[in-house]
């Protein structure tokens, strides 16, 4: 029983070590994106801090709903501009989504009763501008109804938005048709 007992001790430890994420240590100046509820916002690294980062954000960077300067390591990822992002389903059972720089997206987001009262959903299309190496992309705003350009520039503005966030629902299930 003690053989299977240290067996099983052994095999839990190679496994923690083998899956344990690799630490990434970020120096000072390195672009980064900041994780916010898949909402990514493009800095650079001031300095590091006891579990993570001090971030510097450009001005017009926002809108951005969490705390602007301290981030925990694990919601601080490097940044790296990629030309296309292929989104993988079911382990490469299904076909992937590809997206590339340049082309149009359409969000389809619950809108905020104190901004639109009228409508339960607004569509809002907008042009990829830049695509990272995590599977976020960056944005202009294309539509020109004021419902829409007030629900963007609430939530996205000039951040990054990860492919697989809900409000891209409505384009992936497109894509895959």
């Amino acid at each position: 029983m003690s053989r299977w007992l240290g067996l099983l001790m052994i095999l839990g430890l190679w496994q923690g070590s083998v899956c344990a994420a690799p630490k990434i240590s970020l120096a000072p100046g390195e672009q980064v994106l900041t994780n916010c509820r898949d909402i990514y916002t493009k800095g650079s690294v001031i300095a590091k801090v006891d579990e993570g980062y001090t971030v510097h954000f450009p001005k017009g960077s926002g809108p951005i709903q969490c705390p602007p300067f301290r981030w925990h390591a694990e919601f601080v990822l490097p940044y790296q501009s990629v030309p296309e992002y292929q989104l993988s389903f079911l382990g490469g059972l299904k076909k992937p989504l590809v997206f590339r720089t340049g082309e149009t997206v359409t969000f389809r987001v619950e809108t905020d009763k104190r901004i639109v009262t009228n409508k339960p959903l607004v569509d809002i299309d907008a042009q990829i501008t830049d695509i990272s190496a995590n599977g976020a992309i960056a944005v202009k705003l294309l539509s020109t109804s004021p419902e829409a350009g007030a629900t963007f520039w609430q939530l996205i503005g000039g951040n990054y938005v990860d492919l697989r966030h809900k409000i891209l629902q409505f384009e992936r299930d497109r894509r895959s048709k």
